[in-house]
C-alpha cells in the first residue's frame, strides 16, 4: 500500500476533527503507508526525517497537538507519568 491521494484526503478530513481517538487510529493507517513507500525508497533516502517531517504526518500530529492543548497541560502530564510509575 504506497500513499496515495486518500491518504492526503484524510490528512485534510481530519484538520477539523474533535474526536482524539478516530484521528489517532487514521494516523496510525497512514502511517503504515507512509512506512511502506519510506521502504521502498533507496536506502541513502531512507532517513528517519523523511517520515518524521512528510506533510501527511505534520498535518496528523499538527491536529493531535491542538486537540490535547498543545503545550498547556504538558508538564503536569508528564510529573503525573513520572509519578505513577515510580510507585
Amino acid at each position: 500500500m504506497a500513499i496515495d491521494k486518500k491518504h492526503w484526503q484524510a490528512a485534510l478530513n481530519v484538520q477539523s476533527a474533535c474526536n482524539l481517538s478516530g484521528v489517532v487510529i487514521s494516523f496510525a493507517g497512514v502511517m503504515r503507508a507512509i512506512c511502506e513507500e519510506f521502504n521502498s525508497l533507496p536506502v541513502e533516502e531512507q532517513t528517519t526525517e523523511w517520515k518524521n517531517k512528510h506533510p501527511i504526518a505534520v498535518l496528523f500530529v499538527t491536529q493531535i497537538y491542538h486537540l490535547t492543548g498543545g503545550d498547556a497541560g504538558y508538564l503536569d502530564a508528564y510529573e503525573e507519568a513520572k509519578e505513577i510509575v515510580s510507585e
